[in-house]
């Protein structure tokens, strides 16, 4: 083989592995379960997750959509966002050290959490620090956090609306992160909040279910729209042109993961 004939098949070969490459998030691991590049979708919550996943399956629900290779429902009693030490009652802590160290990275996110923050907190700043300590550790990929509906007083009740306007306020830092007005739709829905004015009815854990999958299938397609590109890269070597097309793509074929 002559050398110009060398340098070519070693081009080529370069461009083949950048085409077949997983993508990366921070930190450079790749997405999926113990790095394997597949999709992974987290629901992290607290009781309201919790309740949705026992009265409603949300599981198998979101196990049936197809959308992501694996898919985790993770809700706690009493889970707050951050700010405290706890892994188990700290979101932050636990996508740190239940998902990250233990090489679990998830290609998309389902934030369902402040309920309990708006209990324990009630200044802005305090809201801004623990919703940005999560989203630092989630890094660059794709988020919807629904936001928070407690009318169980008049204090939560006005801390909910002060927390609602923050998150819209701090997400908007983050170009792949959304808010789904959860707010809303539990003041349209009949029969959802149970008597506590905190948690849900069973037909209510059932709406909440519901708007995880219709996520679900919003998300699986942020990811799609992210990590399926064509790209064509033109090399000259020794006078001659090679031009690669490469396509990287997400196929969506499900297994389900226990929470």
């Amino acid at each position: 083989m002559t050398r110009g004939a060398l340098r070519r098949c070693v081009a080529v070969s370069a461009l083949l592995l950048l085409a077949i490459a997983p993508a990366t998030v921070a930190g450079g691991y790749a997405p999926g379960v113990n790095g394997t590049g597949g999709s992974t979708l987290l629901v992290l919550g607290d009781s309201l997750t919790w309740g949705a996943n026992y009265f409603a399956k949300t599981q198998s629900q979101l196990a049936a959509t197809q959308t992501f290779d694996d898919v985790i429902v993770d809700g706690w009693w009493s889970r707050r966002i951050g700010g405290i030490v706890s892994t188990t009652y700290s979101g932050a802590n636990t996508y740190k050290n239940t998902y990250l160290k233990k090489r679990v990275y998830p290609t998309a996110v389902i934030v369902a959490l402040g309920t309990n923050d708006v209990y324990f907190l009630s200044k802005k700043r305090e809201y801004i620090a623990v919703i940005r300590e999560l989203m630092d550790a989630i890094g660059p990929v794709p988020v919807v956090w629904l936001n928070v509906h407690r009318v169980d007083s008049s204090r939560t009740t006005v801390r909910s609306r002060v927390f609602n306007r923050t998150l819209e306020r701090v997400l908007a830092e983050y170009p792949l992160a959304s808010v789904y007005d959860w707010a809303e739709k539990a003041k349209t829905t009949s029969r959802l909040m149970a008597f506590d004015k905190i948690h849900l009815t069973p037909s209510g854990y059932r709406v909440r279910s519901n708007v995880y999958a219709e996520l679900a299938t919003t998300l699986a397609q942020r990811v799609s729209d992210a990590t399926s590109t064509t790209s064509t890269t033109t090399t000259t070597i020794d006078a001659m042109t090679t031009t690669t097309e490469s396509t990287t793509t997400t196929v969506a074929t499900m297994t389900t993961v226990a929470p």
